[in-house]
């Protein structure tokens, strides 16, 4: 979800909204976002998240409040995050007199009665009612200072056993994770980006842009070769890693040309030492205090991780205090730390939590909340 709305307070012009994916679709957000969202200071009816222009959203949720009019219903939908008024408007078809008449022909007559079947389902799945499951299309508006979404389209979707909600729990972290999260590149950022990555400066601002770019190196060769523990000094003898780690230091001085060899592998220790640094911040590699101080553990390999991890909600998902909601993330980290490794940090278990659910191993029930089926 939006964390950092402060970060974009400047709005890509405009002309530039159309390169963006998400702003010809129907975004697939959550309710909590879009009541959330900026609206643009240059086109009222377009919002912003992440940088994305937003004009219209496609929601699942269930009905928990509803006022039938003539021509229209006002609706709210529940998606578990927040709670959005709809305006959903009646199909035309459905709110006419119903079909009559007497048809001259048997063809007529079959014409005649597969309309009044198409009308009646039509009126069926039109007919919000509370506890509805509804899938709602529409353009977002501010109406009365309130959010709300004008629906272009909304059906109610039959679902006894939870299939389409489920699947929606497990498709939106996809979406928010490759596409909604990741800050819109207007074109000047996009040539920006080509440059830097010409001249091998794609570094975070006042980095060291050989750390960053070594960094991601380390972390696709760990993840290729699938490697479960390493040393430092293991990765400082794989001939790509070094000659990436070497590429961008600064030429030494004249007093240590004379000690070229000891201050480079001294300088190239150090580069290695701040990568392995920044994959330790993004969990992508933790230690143990029970293990060698120069002793990495790879996240993603580590099968007795996830296995604790895994055994933690599955065991406490049958107590009744965490039946109906699941455990929340707090809770799995603090039951982990206790059975595996005190010192774990929280970005280690964030990224196990992500690869369970994205094995569908654990659903995300709501926000911090995790449960298994």
């Amino acid at each position: 979800m939006q964390s950092e709305c402060e970060k974009y307070e400047e709005e890509t012009p405009s002309l530039h909204w159309g390169i963006d994916p998400v702003f010809s679709a129907f975004a697939k957000l959550y309710i909590k976002d879009i009541i959330e969202m900026r609206e643009s200071k240059q086109v009222p009816g377009i919002f912003f998240y992440n940088g994305h222009p937003v004009r219209q959203v496609d929601v699942v949720g269930i009905v928990v409040q509803t006022k039938e009019r003539d021509a229209f219903y006002n609706c709210g939908v529940d998606d578990s995050t927040g709670v959005i008024n709809c305006v959903c408007w009646k199909n035309p078809m459905v709110s006419e007199t119903p079909l009559s008449g007497h048809p001259s022909t048997p063809s007529s007559l079959s014409v005649l009665e597969q309309m009044k079947k198409l009308q009646e389902t039509v009126r069926q799945k039109t007919k919000l009612q509370i506890g509805d499951v509804v899938r709602v299309r529409g353009h977002i508006r501010t109406y009365r200072q309130q959010r709300e979404i004008q629906a272009s389209c909304f059906y109610k979707v039959d679902d006894p056993v939870c299939d389409v909600q489920i699947s929606r729990m497990l498709e939106l972290p996809c979406l928010y994770r490759e596409v909604y999260d990741k800050p819109f590149k207007g074109p000047e950022e996009i040539q920006r980006w080509d440059l830097e990555q010409e001249l091998g400066l794609s570094g975070l601002e006042g980095q060291n842009p050989s750390i960053h770019t070594l960094h991601e190196k380390v972390q696709g060769f760990l993840l290729e070769n699938k490697i479960q523990t390493f040393y430092q000094q293991e990765l400082e003898t794989v001939d790509s890693l070094v000659s990436l780690a070497s590429v961008h230091l600064p030429s030494p001085s004249c007093q240590e040309v004379k000690s070229k060899s000891n201050s480079s592998s001294k300088r190239i220790h150090s580069v290695f030492k701040e990568a392995i640094k920044m994959l330790q911040e993004k969990g992508v590699v933790f230690q143990k205090p029970s293990s060698s101080k120069d002793l990495y553990y790879v996240t993603d390999h580590d099968k007795e991780l996830f296995k604790v991890t895994l055994d933690v909600i599955k065991e406490d998902c049958r107590k009744p205090r965490h039946a109906e909601k699941g455990c929340h993330f707090l809770h799995v980290l603090s039951c982990v730390r206790q059975s595996y490794n005190p010192s774990l940090a929280e970005v280690v278990i964030h990224r196990v939590l992500e690869l369970l659910e994205s094995n569908s191993d654990v659903v995300s029930t709501m926000e911090g909340y995790f449960t298994v089926f």
